[in-house]
């Protein structure tokens, strides 16, 4: 299996007209501009996992964590040497930030690869807040409006969630500080440094169960809600948004970029890699334990995919810039 599949992408470069010896000649590096645990690097790795395992490429990947706002990692990449051994994992910030006003760049400033793994996600509170709905948590907003603290990364999927979600409730005020990316916001929700944010499926699976998906007693945090269409399989208890009586609906697709101006068969091949790994068991198994949606997308779709995104985030992402 692993040498049929190595084989299938080799076919794929050789379309392009790129034999596989040329490209890659040394490990490819793949920026996760977000700390280690959260979704974007559970992706990154079990991609990377998936490609090694099926023989896809050559040469291995290399997942880099950078820390901090997620625009340092982003940068890093779009600034990198567009030769084909630099790449970005990263999801709806990208276009969050730019239409906040976060970032001085834009998601045109990169050359789209793949969007694979989409994920929805839960509003989190600690155990102790004596809140234990979405419209417990909206009224409190809505009583003393910015008061409650909620955890975000400006111009990112916590941010646009927060402000989608106080918006399903006229008056409600979430006063929305940076904290970062799901490891970051678990670690200040945990430690009451504030008192609300949202996590994805995978997150909430990752910090609040144990192996065997029961509920890990020393976990401080709860979910209220699912901002998927239907329940989280990995928590099937865990209503939706909409059958709490908010109209809300967000889920996120990964999206995996290049410098501008890297060559199309360099793209083209990762990104064949890519549909290989999630045909793996190993990526299905994760898709499946986690709650994401199979998805694979390159090329033209890729390409409407991203402009209606743009289109739907846009106005949302103005109205973050106010709140």
């Amino acid at each position: 299996m692993k040498r049929f599949l190595g084989l299938a992408v080799a076919a794929m470069l050789a379309g392009t007209g790129m034999a596989q010896a040329e490209w890659p000649e040394k490990p490819i590096k793949l920026v996760v501009p977000f700390g280690a645990g959260g979704t974007s690097d559970q992706v990154a790795r079990i991609l990377q996992a998936g490609i090694e395992e099926s023989g896809a490429l050559s040469q291995p990947v290399t997942v880099v964590n950078v820390g901090g706002h997620y625009s340092i990692g982003a940068r890093q990449v779009m600034e990198a040497d567009a030769d084909g051994y630099n790449f970005l994992i990263i999801h709806i910030a990208l276009m969050g930030g730019e239409g906040t006003g976060a970032l001085d760049f834009s998601w045109r400033d990169f050359k789209p690869v793949a969007a694979t793994g989409e994920f929805c996600l839960s509003p989190m509170v600690r155990k102790d807040s004596g809140i234990n709905s979405v419209g417990e948590l909206l009224e409190k907003a809505k009583a003393d409006p910015d008061t409650l603290i909620f955890g975000a990364n400006i111009g990112a999927i916590n941010h646009l969630a927060g402000v989608m979600m106080q918006e399903t409730m006229p008056g409600a005020k979430f006063r929305f500080v940076q904290i970062g990316g799901g490891t970051a916001n678990f670690t200040a929700l945990t430690g009451a440094q504030t008192n609300a944010t949202v996590l994805s499926g995978a997150e909430v699976i990752n910090f609040t169960l144990l192996p065997d998906g029961s509920e890990n007693p020393e976990s401080q945090i709860k979910p209220l809600a699912y901002t998927g269409a239907e329940r989280f399989v990995g928590l099937p208890e865990l209503p939706t948004m909409k059958e709490e009586g908010f109209d809300m609906t967000f889920c996120i697709k990964n999206w995996i970029f290049a410098p501008k101006d890297t060559p199309q068969e360099v793209v083209d091949g990762f990104a064949g890699a890519i549909g290989v790994a999630i045909k793996t068991d190993r990526f299905q198994k994760f898709l499946n334990d986690k709650g994401f949606a199979e998805s694979f997308l390159t090329g033209e779709a890729l390409q409407a995919d991203l402009d209606s995104t743009w289109a739907a985030i846009e106005p949302v992402a103005k109205l973050a810039a106010e709140n």
